[in-house]
């Protein structure tokens, strides 16, 4: 910026892009609304365009100030970024560890882990994020996120990011009690039931459709579904025979709601990697992650 002037037209645009007013944007930034006004103005006269459309009750952007905004907010981020790993000190760990991952993995990976680091460091804050794998890498890419885990790779030949592999976790075929004593009992085999599966595209999944070819194995994968726990729902119902992760169906198995359905060959291994750009990170987060790598084996027994 050529000079604060120049600062705060992108500040006041931001605030109004973001609350959707320009009454609530002084609010929110204590600066009268002909201030804010005449600002934006300003800035639409500079970049020789039109940024808002004005309506009695909100504002909303143009096609340029949606372009303009996402330019800015990453700006913004960066700023409260740099904000967090100057201000923190090393022996004061109170920043905020944004992390993305899969719900049904976080489940058991995050909650012992988390509270373990809480005990050491009880001013150390946690934002959770679950979503796409493509709305998380890119919220990474954004530094919305500090690190990410995901099922492996997550990245291939970018160099900025740091990608380790967490954790390598069995899978199993699993069922209700009537399935599960029809298979027992050898009145059905594993190709006679639907197959509840995750969407395709992950290496897991694409390594079992690989296996279940070369055994010959035809099997009817009827459902798909998006959610591990809607899965399990499914599978509880008798809708099919499910596929995933052994961890996520552990605690089910035990408890007799659900029974592992043993085959004769060998189930995918799925692979979870943890990812971050190291040069973003705050003193608190790289100690967490330092902390979750160091304990994740014990953390999944």
């Amino acid at each position: 910026f050529e000079n604060e002037s120049d600062f705060n037209k992108y500040r006041f645009f931001y605030a109004v892009a973001e609350c959707k007013s320009f009454s609530k944007a002084t609010e929110y930034l204590y600066v009268s609304q002909p201030a804010i006004s005449h600002a934006i103005k300003e800035l639409e006269t500079n970049l020789n365009t039109k940024l808002f459309i004005r309506n009695k009750k909100y504002v909303e952007l143009t096609e340029d100030g949606e372009k303009l905004l996402f330019y800015v907010k990453k700006a913004f981020d960066n700023l409260t970024m740099g904000e967090r790993i100057v201000k923190e000190k090393e022996s004061d760990l109170t920043g905020v560890i944004r992390i993305g991952i899969y719900s049904h993995i976080s489940l058991f990976m995050l909650p012992k882990v988390m509270n373990e680091f809480s005990k050491k460091n009880p001013n150390a804050k946690f934002h959770i994020y679950s979503s796409s794998n493509k709305e998380m890498i890119e919220k990474l890419r954004n530094r919305e996120l500090d690190f990410i885990v995901l099922q492996y790779p997550i990245f291939i030949n970018e160099n900025s990011i740091t990608e380790e592999i967490l954790c390598e976790l069995e899978t199993c075929f699993f069922g209700n009690k009537e399935h599960y004593e029809l298979y027992k009992r050898q009145e059905c085999l594993l190709k006679d039931f639907p197959l509840i599966l995750p969407m395709r595209g992950y290496p897991d999944i694409n390594k079992l459709h690989e296996t279940l070819k070369q055994h010959n194995l035809i099997l009817k994968d009827n459902f798909t579904s998006y959610t591990t726990e809607l899965n399990k729902e499914l599978v509880k119902e008798g809708v099919g025979i499910g596929w995933g992760l052994k961890k996520c169906v552990e605690k089910d198995i035990k408890e007799g709601i659900l029974y592992e359905l043993l085959v004769d060959f060998k189930t995918p291994i799925t692979k979870f990697s943890i990812a971050y750009d190291k040069s973003f990170l705050n003193h608190t987060t790289s100690e967490f992650i330092k902390f979750f790598k160091e304990n994740i084996k014990n953390t999944l027994k």
